[in-house]
């Protein structure tokens, strides 16, 4: 049995057209429902089934991060959600202060989970000259045998303080 997953991204703060993602043929990426910018900050969602080998990459030094995704996940599996990002609006002590909120929906659009404000990247420094960041909270889930098949939707709400 397979699960589709979707992803969507909200953003608390406003949307501008600036991409801030670049890819590796130097082109800025586009936002989708799964990646916002907002001038120099941005938020990615990604959605993963290879846990450990997408920490490792993220991990490994190298130009570019390659995260193992797929469009269909089996139940009984760790489905792993990951926020990245880039840049911050920085206040007095010069350190990041962004946090997130996950939701997550079943099919039917009920939700399924609804897990709290936690760490995305707080009160520490901003990662340098542009770079990207691994937020230090990520969320797992299991669909088990028993639960309804079909979409389950991703919602993150990623604040900057």
């Amino acid at each position: 049995m397979f699960n589709r997953l979707w992803m969507i991204l909200v953003l608390v703060i406003p949307f501008t057209a600036v991409a801030s993602f670049i890819g590796s043929d130097g082109k800025p990426y586009p936002e989708t429902e799964f990646r916002k910018t907002d001038g120099d900050f941005g938020a990615e969602l990604v959605i993963t089934h290879k846990e450990e080998e997408s920490l490792k990459n993220w991990n490994t030094e190298s130009k570019g991060v390659n995260f193992p995704t797929a469009e269909v996940f089996h139940k009984g599996k760790i489905i792993t959600a990951l926020v990245v990002f880039k840049g911050c609006k920085k206040p007095e002590n010069n350190n990041c202060q962004l946090s997130q909120t996950h939701k997550i929906y079943q099919p039917d659009g009920k939700v399924y989970a609804d897990i709290p404000e936690s760490e995305l990247w707080f009160d520490r420094q901003s990662p340098l000259d542009g770079s990207l960041g691994l937020a230090v909270d990520y969320v797992r889930l299991i669909v088990e045998p028993h639960e309804q098949l079909g979409e389950y939707t991703f919602e993150v709400i990623v604040k900057d303080y």
